[in-house]
């Protein structure tokens, strides 16, 4: 979106804004924006304070507020176009950036936005108490005061709340290549696989031992915790993860598949550090679906999780993949680690290339002219 006046990105963006609203159709419509709204200003107002109290992590800062400030603009066009229809012809400024001063925002400005909300939320609810369009011009003021001390372009600021929305929900879901598609068959994570996953019990204890083509692969996987959760058959997460974005650091060692012939690719990208942040991705998602019945019965993911997941992921290659898949993969491998909960264990196909997950019960497992174990396709 280019800088000008409000008409020239801001409408654009409030049309985008309106094709991503999840609760449109819904009867309290209006109520739930305005609580995102709301919401919205307490965090843009916290990254602003916390610029202030840790100036020397001020550039950290700024990046989290252009971030808050987007997501805060989102919920601004999407209220005034249902509240406030044309309220938006209205706006003065383009919400231009400029170089921040050394004090930034004054306090009052931090309290004067989140006041300025709260007027609107209130003409909501209560038309009788004053003008909404008026209090939506107020707040756009001040929005724009405060970017200004800062140096935030509000452009710029959308344009990256669009990137994310677009990369949670595009127009069309159309999966990233897969990144080692130019490697020799050798460095190929497999494109066709069948595992098996057994578990063994040891007095009270219960151990999975991940099996392929009659082989063991890594170390026989405990639960590690007091209260046994199922975290044992984890390692479907990672190949799950290898299916829907064609990554994952810990498969590529366990399948001796690390792209050599670029030793850049193969100590960035396939190296022990990869592969700790994918085991922490891991945990952290199995922290949040704990809470949630595994994800049962359920669609998506959480929004805030995706992204702190993408914030795990940055400066590696996965990084480039839109969060749909990120989703894509979570969901898909859960609903394999519920089954494998069940089983006990089972047999897990995977094909890369039709990107599907498939669990098969333990007698399938024995069918050797069954579902494909271990085949790769030469590129």
């Amino acid at each position: 979106m280019s800088e000008g006046t409000p008409a020239s990105w801001l409408h654009k963006f409030a049309n985008l804004a309106a094709k991503t609203d999840r609760f449109a159709g819904k009867d309290d419509h209006a109520a739930l924006l305005a609580a995102g709204l709301i919401g919205e200003a307490g965090s843009v107002i916290a990254e602003l304070k916390k610029a202030r109290r840790e100036r020397e992590a001020y550039p950290v800062y700024r990046q989290r507020t252009i971030e808050e400030v987007g997501d805060f603009l989102w919920y601004f066009v999407r209220l005034a176009d249902v509240v406030a229809p044309g309220v938006l012809d209205e706006l003065q400024g383009a919400g231009v950036g400029s170089p921040p001063v050394a004090a930034g925002p004054t306090l009052a400005e931090h309290l004067e936005l989140g006041a300025s909300v709260g007027e609107i939320l209130a003409t909501i609810t209560s038309p009788t108490v004053g003008d909404v369009r008026l209090r939506f011009r107020r707040t756009w003021s001040l929005l724009n005061a405060i970017s200004g001390d800062i140096g935030i372009s509000l452009s710029d600021a959308a344009d990256r709340n669009t990137a994310k929305t677009r990369s949670r929900w595009p127009d069309e879901r159309r999966y990233a290549p897969l990144f080692d598609d130019d490697f020799r068959v050798e460095e190929q994570i497999p494109r066709r696989l069948r595992l098996e996953f057994l578990e063994r019990s040891r007095g009270s204890q219960r151990a999975v031992i991940l099996r392929c083509n009659d082989i063991n692969l890594g170390d026989r996987l405990t639960d590690n915790i007091e209260d046994a959760d199922g975290y044992r058959f984890h390692d479907i997460f990672h190949f799950a993860y290898a299916v829907h974005l064609g990554w994952s650091p810990v498969v590529r060692a366990l399948m001796r598949t690390k792209r050599k012939r670029d030793p850049k690719i193969d100590e960035a990208q396939d190296g022990a550090r990869a592969g700790v942040i994918e085991e922490a991705v891991s945990a952290i998602v199995f922290s949040r679906a704990k809470q949630l019945k595994f994800f049962e019965g359920l669609d998506h993911v959480d929004f805030d999780l995706l992204k702190t997941v993408g914030e795990f992921v940055e400066g590696f290659e996965v990084a480039a993949v839109p969060l749909w898949q990120w989703e894509t993969a979570i969901l898909d491998g859960y609903r394999v680690f519920r089954a494998l909960c069940a089983g006990p264990g089972g047999c897990v196909t995977l094909d890369l290339s039709a990107r599907q997950l498939t669990y098969l019960p333990h007698a399938a497992c024995d069918d050797k002219q069954g579902p494909f174990s271990t085949s790769r396709e030469a590129p």
